[in-house]
C-alpha cells in the first residue's frame, strides 16, 4: 500500500481541495484504519467549507462515512481486519462532568471528525475502536454513510416525546428532515406535516410518509397548521431549518403544552415575537435542543438503532441520495451545493470514483 492518499482539505473558507497527502498511521493502540468507501456532506459542511470555516487548517473535512478496516491496533478487541463500519464522528473526552454521568455528546471538550480534527473525506481515515459500529451485511456502504443523520433524526425524534396517535410538524426537508419524517411514523404518530419551500421535497415528503405538506412561501404556514389540527396546534414540532422564520413558526404551531425541538443549526439571531413568547409562557410549552447523536448502550444506543432500521428497508435512504462525486470533483460539487445551482438532497463522495 503507498503512504500517500487522496484527500478533501479545506484550506480556507471557498479553498477546499483534493490534495495527495500522507495516509493516517495508528497513533494509539486502540485506533483502526479504515479505508473510506463513502463519505456523505452534512448540512453543516456546506457553509463550513464555504463561508464559516473549521477550527484549523488545513483539515481533511467530511464526518459522515463508513468503510472497512484495514489495520488495527494491539489493543482493539472488537474490530479486525475486513470488518465493514461505520463510525460516530464525536471523540469525547471522558474526564469532564458530562461524559462521566455517560453523557458524551455534550462534552465540554470534544473533538470531532472533519471540523476539528482530520475527518473522512478521503480514501482513509484513523478512528478510535470505541466509535466504530459495524455494518450488517446488506446495508451498503452508501447507506451505512448516512448512519449519523439517521441517529440524528431519531434522536430528535425521542426528545419530542412523540406518543401514538398524535401529529407532529417537520420544518426543514434535508436529509435529516426526510428521515424524520419517517421515524415519526415508525414511532406511532398518526399525522407528519412538512413543511418546506420547495415543491420537489414537499413531493417527496409525501412519498416517504407525510400526510400534509406545506410551501411556506406559498400559504400561511401557521394558519394552515391551525386549521389543520382543528386549531389545537400539532403536538410536537421539530425545528431542522436553522431558520428564524421556521424557529418562530414552529413555536406557534404546536398546542398547549406541546413539544418544540429545536435542531437545526442557526447562524442568525433568533429574536422571539412577545406574541410567541406569551405562547410559551401561558401554553407552558417544552422547549428542547437537540444535538448529534448517542451511542451510549441504555436506554439505546441510537446508532445501533438506526442500522436495524436501515437494515430492515423501514428507513428508506436511497432516494434521498442525488448525487455521487469524485473527491477531484469537491470545488465544484460545494460550490452547486453552497450556491443552490441545482436541487439536491443528499451527497455521496465517493473515494473509488473517478474523475471523468
Amino acid at each position: 500500500m503507498s503512504n500517500k492518499m487522496r484527500a478533501v482539505q479545506l484550506f480556507a473558507p471557498g479553498d477546499v481541495r483534493c490534495e495527495l497527502i500522507d495516509i493516517p498511521v495508528i497513533s494509539a493502540d486502540n485506533q483502526v484504519i479504515i479505508k473510506v468507501e463513502a463519505c456523505g456532506v452534512c448540512g453543516s459542511d456546506i457553509p463550513r467549507v464555504m463561508s464559516k470555516g473549521a477550527y484549523r487548517y488545513p483539515i481533511v473535512i467530511g464526518h459522515e462515512f463508513s468503510g472497512e478496516v484495514v489495520e488495527v491496533g494491539t489493543k482493539v478487541k472488537n474490530a479486525k481486519v475486513g470488518d465493514r463500519v461505520t463510525a460516530m464522528p464525536l471523540v469525547n473526552c471522558k474526564e469532564c462532568d458530562y461524559c462521566k454521568i455517560g453523557q458524551a455528546i455534550t462534552c465540554d471538550n470534544y473533538d470531532y471528525y472533519g471540523s476539528r480534527i482530520d475527518g473522512a473525506m478521503a480514501e482513509y481515515i484513523v478512528v478510535s475502536e470505541e466509535n466504530i459500529i459495524h455494518i450488517p451485511d446488506n446495508v451498503s456502504y452508501y447507506e451505512a454513510a448516512m448512519t449519523d443523520p439517521v441517529s440524528v433524526a431519531l434522536h430528535a425524534v425521542r426528545k419530542a416525546e412523540i406518543e401514538a396517535g398524535q401529529t407532529a410538524v417537520v420544518f426543514g426537508l434535508g436529509a435529516i428532515g426526510f428521515i424524520t419524517i419517517q421515524w415519526l411514523k415508525h414511532m406511532g404518530c398518526h399525522k407528519v406535516i412538512a413543511v418546506d419551500i420547495i415543491d420537489e421535497k414537499l413531493d417527496m415528503a409525501k412519498k416517504l410518509g407525510a400526510d400534509l405538506c406545506i410551501n411556506g412561501m406559498k400559504c400561511d404556514v401557521v394558519k394552515t397548521i391551525m386549521e389543520y389540527t382543528n386549531n389545537k396546534g400539532a403536538d410536537s414540532a421539530i425545528e431542522l431549518a436553522g431558520s428564524t422564520i421556521t424557529q418562530v413558526q414552529a413555536i406557534d404551531s404546536v398546542r398547549k403544552l406541546g413539544t418544540v425541538v429545536f435542531c437545526g443549526i442557526a447562524y442568525n439571531d433568533l429574536v422571539i415575537p412577545n406574541k410567541s413568547l406569551g405562547k410559551i409562557l401561558r401554553g407552558e410549552l417544552k422547549i428542547k435542543g437537540s444535538w448529534n447523536s448517542s451511542i451510549a448502550p441504555l436506554p439505546i444506543n441510537e446508532w445501533k438503532s438506526a442500522l436495524m432500521f436501515i437494515e430492515e428497508g423501514k428507513i428508506k435512504l436511497n432516494e434521498l441520495i442525488t448525487h455521487v462525486v469524485c473527491l477531484e470533483d469537491c470545488q465544484s460539487a460545494f460550490e452547486m451545493m453552497y450556491n443552490k445551482k441545482e436541487m439536491f438532497t443528499k451527497v455521496i463522495f465517493d473515494p473509488n470514483k473517478k474523475q471523468i
